[in-house]
């Protein structure tokens, strides 16, 4: 079974991490060839019995992308889906830490920077986040 401290400890070993408070992580992920993405991890706690992560990647400001074409190219996504967190408009996905192997932490986090930087890239076609 993980714990929040368990991926906190795996995240740093293999991560740079930015910045760390008691729930959360920032740290970046290569995505492609010369693109980067900010990855966001917060811990949610136990919700209906079960302890939550929650992965967070920004793809835009909203008063600067079509956020009805967002919907519409998030709409093939396997996991996660899109969402606003102070005007930014974000790719999310959770996921129940009990439910995840060490190894099995990095797929979603990769998963979720990939999509929110390909959705960044049509959208904006820059590679701010």
């Amino acid at each position: 079974m993980a714990s929040w401290d368990d991926l906190v400890l795996w995240v740093r070993v293999r991560y740079e991490v930015m910045a760390q408070d008691q729930h959360s992580l920032t740290f970046r992920l290569p995505t492609s060839e010369d693109r980067t993405q900010l990855v966001y991890v917060h811990h949610k706690g136990v919700v209906d019995g079960h302890d939550w992560l929650q992965i967070e990647s920004p793809i835009g400001r909203l008063d600067e992308i079509d956020a009805r074409r967002l919907l519409e190219l998030a709409e093939d996504a396997v996991v996660g889906g899109a969402a606003a967190v102070g005007g930014v408009a974000v790719f999310r996905h959770a996921t129940p830490l009990e439910d995840l192997s060490f190894a099995e932490f990095d797929g979603p986090f990769r998963l979720v920077t990939r999509i929110a930087d390909q959705l960044e890239h049509a959208l904006t076609g820059t590679d701010r986040y």
